[in-house]
Order: structure tokens, then C-alpha cells, then sequence
């Protein structure tokens, strides 16, 4: 009893001076959930979509990233979505969302996804840097795997979410492109849209949403403790960086998840600035949780799943 008491006892004074241990056992909590419970009709999706290809993608001031890329088998060229799984920054990868992103191929939209290298053995701004890459590698050689370069949606869930709006805030921001020292990865012209599943869009107010293990997440991904001190933090604020030119957005979170008034915020920033903003929110008592977009027993998931793919085709055509 004594031993398993010390033992507590060091890990609890390993993770006041250290964030390993609790983005560990945060990471082995992800890795053990599935990512996406798919509808039933999956296997009818999967054989119109061609096998995934694992592209490198060499990236500039970080480590080199890479992409999956699931293209529809009918020919193209097809529109692109650009996606940034979720993971809370220290888990995921692209087999994470890998039935979504055969969902939307099977739709006829060619899916990048984006396999970042995760925090803490990489942080801030490395996956904002990788993720840009992966814009790039699709402005160049998207056109090998039959998508469209000229019509690219950027999208994400949860962590990727932040990401992914932060990476379209830089290719229509240029004091963000300017600070974070990156050439936007794609024209703002063929960057047609974003799509953003229950992300955190506001560091000001983000700590009030108590999502749980908030500050192991962000400790792991911006290397500070005190991560809201950041001296970069406003840059992760996407309610601060998104200017008049931000592209049109899609923006959905459960009415249980703890980030419902992050997307709130986000919406009403961005309607503020004339930014064609689109939302799928949902009255209390529904019991939507974190990712709830992803579990395809839920009808509000194929009910997200459909605007989803109602705003790509109106912005893609």
C-alpha cells in the first residue's frame, strides 16, 4: 500500500513539472476509442473509392508530414477536401477518420487527409506548418490523383478543427502568414470553403468550457503550462485572426459538447465580418456530445453529414 501510495504520489509531482505523463495517458484514452462509428452502407462507399495512397509531404522549418490521399474511382478532376483529424493535439491520425474520409470520396470529392506529427514530441506551429505543406502538395500534384486544384475545402474536428480554421485564417490573413513566417499554401481564390466540426476557435474564453483535460492538451501542444500566457496565443484565436476575407465557413458542435459556445463565438465573429457563415446547432436536450458527427447511428449525424455535403457542393459546384 505504502509503494502504490508513493507511486501516486511521484506521478502526481512528475506532472506538475512535466506534461508527458498526462499526454500520455490522454493518448492511450484516444487511441483506445473508435474515431467514427460508420453507417451501415460503409462497404458500399469503400468500393467506389480507390485504395488510400500515403504521400510524403516535405515541410519547410519542421519535420516532414505526410498525406493520405482517397480519391473516388470515377474520373475526375473532383473537388478537394483538405482534412485535419481531431486527437486534442496528442492523438489521431488519418486512420482515425479514415471511414469519413471514404464517405466523402464516395461522394466524388478527392480527401486529403492530413497526418501531422503530434504533440508533445512536436508543438506549436508545427502542425500549422505541415498542414500548410499539405496545401501546397495539393496546389502542385493534386492533379496525379484526379482532384482540382482550383477548388479546395479546408476542414477539421475538434483539434484539427483549430487547426484547419487557423491554416485558412493564414492563407486570407496576411500579418498572420507575416508572423508565422509561411507563404499561404494555396490562392485565396481556389480556397472555396471551410468545414469545422467542435473546435476552439477563442483562447480567451476557451478555459470556461471545462473540457476535460483542457490543460494537458494545450500544455502538450503549445509547450507552456500556462498556455492562455502564450506570447503567441492570440494566434491560435481564430475569432481574432479571421479577417472580411476569411473563406465561407460550415460550423456544427453538439448542443452537450463542452465547446458549444466556442463555435457560437466563432459564427457570430465571423458574421460580424461579412464572412458567408453556415451553422448547424442544436436545441438543448438533444445530448450531443464531443464528435458527435461522427457516430453515424445518431440521425443528427447523417443530418450533419448531408449539410456537409450540401456546403461543398454549393461552394465546389
Amino acid at each position: 500500500m505504502i509503494a502504490v501510495l508513493l507511486g501516486v504520489l511521484l506521478a502526481l509531482g512528475w506532472y506538475q513539472v512535466s506534461v508527458q505523463p498526462g499526454a500520455a495517458m490522454l493518448r492511450a484514452l484516444f487511441d483506445s476509442a473508435p474515431g467514427v462509428t460508420p453507417p451501415p452502407d460503409v462497404e458500399d462507399a469503400r468500393a467506389k473509392v480507390a485504395a488510400p495512397q500515403t504521400v510524403p509531404i516535405p515541410t519547410p522549418d519542421a519535420p516532414d508530414a505526410s498525406v493520405v490521399v482517397y480519391a473516388p474511382r470515377a474520373e475526375g478532376p473532383h473537388p478537394v477536401v483538405v482534412w485535419v483529424h481531431g486527437g486534442g493535439f496528442v492523438s489521431g491520425s488519418p486512420a482515425t477518420v479514415e471511414d469519413f474520409s471514404v464517405l466523402l470520396a464516395s461522394r466524388g470529392y478527392t480527401v486529403v487527409s492530413v497526418d501531422y506529427t503530434l504533440a508533445p514530441e512536436a508543438q506549436y506551429p508545427v502542425p500549422v506548418r505541415q498542414a500548410n505543406a499539405a496545401l501546397g502538395f495539393v496546389q502542385d500534384r493534386i492533379g496525379e490523383y484526379g482532384g482540382d486544384p482550383a477548388r479546395v475545402v479546408l476542414g477539421g474536428d475538434s483539434a484539427g478543427a483549430q487547426i484547419a480554421s487557423q491554416l485558412a485564417a493564414v492563407q486570407t490573413n496576411p500579418g498572420l502568414a507575416a508572423d508565422l513566417g509561411l507563404t499561404p499554401g494555396v490562392p485565396t481564390d481556389r480556397l472555396r470553403g471551410v468545414v469545422l466540426y467542435c473546435g476552439a476557435y477563442d483562447l480567451d474564453t476557451l478555459a470556461a468550457t471545462g473540457f476535460p483535460g483542457l490543460r494537458t492538451f494545450l500544455w502538450a501542444y503549445t509547450g507552456h503550462r500556462d498556455w492562455a500566457d502564450a506570447p503567441f496565443a492570440d494566434q491560435l484565436s481564430t475569432t481574432e485572426q479571421a479577417t472580411a476575407d476569411y473563406p465561407p465557413t460550415y460550423l456544427t458542435v453538439g448542443d452537450a459538447d463542452p465547446f458549444e459556445s466556442q463555435g457560437r463565438e466563432l459564427a457570430t465573429a465571423l458574421e460580424g465580418r461579412g464572412v458567408p457563415t453556415e451553422t448547424l446547432f442544436w436545441d438543448e436536450g438533444e445530448g450531443l456530445g464531443h464528435e458527435y458527427q461522427f457516430d453515424f447511428d445518431r440521425p443528427q449525424a447523417v443530418r450533419s453529414f448531408d449539410a456537409t455535403l450540401d456546403f461543398l457542393e454549393d461552394r465546389t459546384g
